[in-house]
């Protein structure tokens, strides 16, 4: 092998690296943040009592064998 590639096989190597753990900690937090965004969610759905949240939600969808 040639030294004098090692340079370029470094560089190669830090920016892959980088790029992974790059896109990995942008979709840790991602996930992190539809959680939350849930949680509020449910939180308010639970606040608001099941009597609005069913008048919001209106009438189930035909078709469930009832």
């Amino acid at each position: 092998m040639d030294s004098s590639a090692l340079p370029l096989i470094l560089i190669e190597l830090v920016l892959v690296f980088g790029g992974v753990m790059a896109f990995g900690w942008w979709q840790l937090r991602s996930v992190a943040r539809d959680r939350q965004k849930a949680a509020a969610e449910r939180a308010e759905r639970e606040r608001k009592g099941p009597s609005e949240a069913d008048v919001e939600a209106g009438p189930p969808p035909p078709g469930n064998g009832a």
